[in-house]
């Protein structure tokens, strides 16, 4: 990921959308949320490396593929709702931000669940 890409996307993403944020408010939020999408886009490759790398180590370890899936999810879930919230936050709506993150956090747990359990019967395996 060329990290200098993304920040320079970020900065002038900022700059542009206070730059209009007075004469067209309209624009500003699209702009806030093209900005967004953008850097998305930008780090996009770098998350699919991450999780060819992070496969690959669980191929190797022998780990159920299927807590690896679990492991990702909740992951996804948890990067989804924060770039969801913040943009809630961006266009003045912090309750439904609030209320986003605590759905996210509901569902993590949720599906944390299974994995806590493969755990602990793991670690009952090894007494």
């Amino acid at each position: 990921m060329d990290i200098i890409r993304v920040l320079g996307v970020g900065i002038i993403g900022v700059i542009c959308a206070n730059l209009v944020k007075r004469d067209k408010p309209d624009f500003y939020l699209f702009i806030v949320t093209a900005t967004g999408i953008i850097i998305l886009l930008l780090i996009l490759n770098s998350i699919t490396e991450a999780i060819t790398v992070f496969s690959s180590l669980i191929d190797e370890s022998g780990i159920d593929s299927k807590l690896f899936s679990g492991i990702l999810k909740i992951i996804g879930i948890g990067y989804l709702t924060e770039f969801s919230a913040s943009l809630c936050t961006d266009y003045g709506v912090s309750s439904v931000a609030n209320k986003l993150q605590l759905a996210g956090k509901v569902t993590i747990f949720l599906m944390a669940v299974p994995l806590i359990t493969k755990l602990v019967e793991i670690i009952k395996l090894m007494i």
